[in-house]
């Protein structure tokens, strides 16, 4: 059994809330040794970081890192998770042999709807789908990397319609191939008008939140910027759907990606018990952030 050694990459990384989330999750299973830092890197620095850093049980990537990791895992022949396959994007390198690389980003926006459609919040976490299934319709906001895992994460809700709301539809592609080997309904429209659905999810800078009209509906709204304010959000909830601020998504990420750390680490899976206390004390590290 090694200790977990874990860090966040990206840039910029110093406003990044995974230290804290990691760190409270050792304390909460009273794991003293476990370590949890921070490094600023861009895609040209990748590949020799990782070289350099084999006593790392494994890394949390941010932008711009995350299809970089995707295409430096295929050139190198390292395991690569569906998640990760699928969406061309990947949040999480693991150290096991070959090395693993996943996007816990599609369980993440799972997680943190599902409380919300299904009215319930008892699905155990140790479930790779959630209980929650209609064939109902989507809307997202965007069309870049995180806009890939939300399709995969609505596909995995049982959604079959997506609408994908951008400034440039020639971004779309990506997102567009994506929706055909899934299997769902995609119309690819403007910024500027969001229509009733079970589901809407902004993946966009909270610095570039677009002025849109809203029809009334119903539902959810999950924005993934974890900004202290949601403009989008406040739009959503006065339109009539339940908000889900981006901390939800960030810790649900984070627990799938402590899992991943602790088994590679230990040799053996946490349980749904010790997945449990994790997210508690995750969550309680974002409030007192935000306090």
């Amino acid at each position: 059994m090694s200790p977990v050694r874990a860090a966040v990459l990206g840039r910029p990384i110093a406003h990044s809330l995974s230290p804290a989330l990691h760190r409270a999750a050792f304390a909460a299973l009273g794991l003293g040794d476990g370590e949890y830092t921070r490094a600023e890197l861009g895609s040209e620095d990748l590949a020799d970081f990782l070289d350099s850093h084999p006593e790392h049980t494994g890394f949390s990537l941010t932008m711009p890192l995350k299809e970089g990791l995707v295409d430096l895992a295929r050139e190198r022949g390292w395991r690569i998770e569906e998640t990760a396959e699928a969406t061309g994007v990947a949040n999480t390198y693991v150290a096991t042999t070959p090395p693993t690389v996943a996007n816990t980003d599609v369980d993440g926006i799972v997680r943190a709807l599902t409380p919300v459609l299904a009215d319930s919040d008892s699905a155990p976490r140790s479930t790779s789908d959630s209980a929650w299934r209609a064939s109902s319709r989507a809307t997202i906001l965007g069309a870049g990397a995180t806009a890939r895992s939300a399709l995969l994460a609505c596909h995995r809700l049982g959604i079959t319609e997506v609408e994908l709301l951008v400034r440039n539809p020639s971004r779309a592609q990506a997102a567009a191939e994506l929706a055909d080997r899934l299997g769902l309904a995609l119309t690819i429209g403007q910024l500027s008008a969001v229509r009733p659905s079970s589901v809407v999810i902004s993946t966009l800078p909270a610095e570039a939140e677009p002025a849109l009209s809203w029809d009334a509906g119903s539902g959810a709204a999950l924005d993934v910027a974890y900004a202290a304010d949601s403009a989008f959000l406040a739009a959503a909830s006065a339109h009539g759907y339940v908000p889900v601020p981006g901390t939800a998504m960030l810790v649900e990420q984070a627990v799938a990606q402590f899992a991943l750390f602790l088994t590679a680490a230990t040799d053996t899976a946490p349980t749904d018990a010790q997945l449990e206390t994790v997210a508690a004390a995750m969550h309680s590290a974002v409030l007192d952030r935000a306090s």
